[in-house]
């Protein structure tokens, strides 16, 4: 696996205020965003990857596949990926006894020359969990991405995913998308990069269910709307509705534009699931403070003594 070939730049940076009560509610919307579109498309498998990736960094610090990858395994078998996609193809290989190492080759050797959707989606809370420190919220991208998926497209793009959803949290849609262009500008491939711009009101999104045609449905979707339902309106009216687009439209929606409390499709989603979503957004954004707070002072100090030298 080629790991370095991601650029690991784009450090801590400056971003618009944004109070903590304000940031743990839009956390929220993101996760539950994410919940509304994939049941709108009859499942909350992505979503669930996803609760479970935050719960797991929460917990051990950083992004830990074999732990992350235990709690895949452990899914009841009605909420675990489909056997045939690359996700579900990797937790096959781990029940069968296949170690964490070597897991994303192996599995591009079982479904080659494909790109899969699944990482933009479960790496969502880490646009909260690194929210301020862009090398770090583009390594763990990476990371979540390499625990099943190998190939750089689906790497790039889970970091672009990330990068924007961080970003849409306290800017526009159009600011976003240049902001998220200039960071992997040297590192995505040109297909991927044109998805990284303003899309224009008579362009049409690129159709398929790889990594970029999911990228790029949900940004035309929300570059055509308002708020979650119109994103979510513009998803099913695509041709082909897909479970990815519409969970990571919904994910986007919430950190652009949060959700009307009032919302039917609130009131779809199993209210233990809710909960967990809830519990989770406030410990996404707990574990967000003390971590820039401790790695700022770390960084002080170094600096201190670095002058001392």
């Amino acid at each position: 696996m080629e790991r370095d070939a991601i650029t690991l730049q784009y450090g801590d940076v400056e971003l618009p205020t944004i109070s903590d009560e304000e940031l743990r509610r839009r956390a929220s919307e993101v996760l539950l965003g994410m919940a509304c579109g994939e049941l709108a498309a009859g499942s909350l498998t992505l979503t669930s990857l996803a609760l479970d990736l935050g719960e797991s960094v929460v917990e051990m610090g950083q992004v830990e596949p074999r732990r992350i990858l235990e709690r895949w395994v452990s899914l009841p078998p009605g909420a675990r990926p489909r056997p045939g996609s690359i996700t579900g193809q990797a937790l096959r290989l781990v029940q069968e006894g296949f170690p964490a190492e070597g897991l994303a080759d192996a599995t591009a050797r079982l479904v080659p020359e494909r790109s899969g959707d699944g990482p933009l989606v479960r790496a969502l809370p880490l646009a909260i969990l690194a929210r301020r420190n862009g090398a770090l919220l583009k390594s763990w991208a990476d990371d979540s991405a390499l625990i099943t998926h190998s190939d750089l497209t689906t790497r790039t793009a889970t970091v672009g995913a990330c990068l924007l959803a961080r970003d849409l949290l306290t800017r526009g849609l159009e600011e976003s998308l240049a902001r998220v262009d200039q960071a992997l500008r040297e590192e995505a491939p040109l297909r991927l990069a044109r998805t990284f711009r303003m899309p224009g009101r008579a362009e049409w999104p690129e159709p398929g269910d790889d990594a970029v045609a999911i990228l790029s449905q949900a940004i035309h979707a929300l570059a055509r709307s308002r708020d979650l339902e119109g994103v979510l309106e513009e998803l099913d009216n695509q041709d082909r509705p897909n479970a990815g687009a519409q969970a990571l439209g919904g994910g986007l929606a919430g950190a652009a534009f949060g959700i009307d409390p009032s919302s039917r499709r609130l009131d779809q989603i199993d209210e233990a699931f809710r909960r967990r979503a809830d519990r989770l957004a406030l410990e996404l954004v707990d574990f967000e403070a003390r971590d820039h707070a401790t790695r700022k002072a770390a960084n002080g100090a170094s600096m201190n003594l670095s002058g001392l030298g």
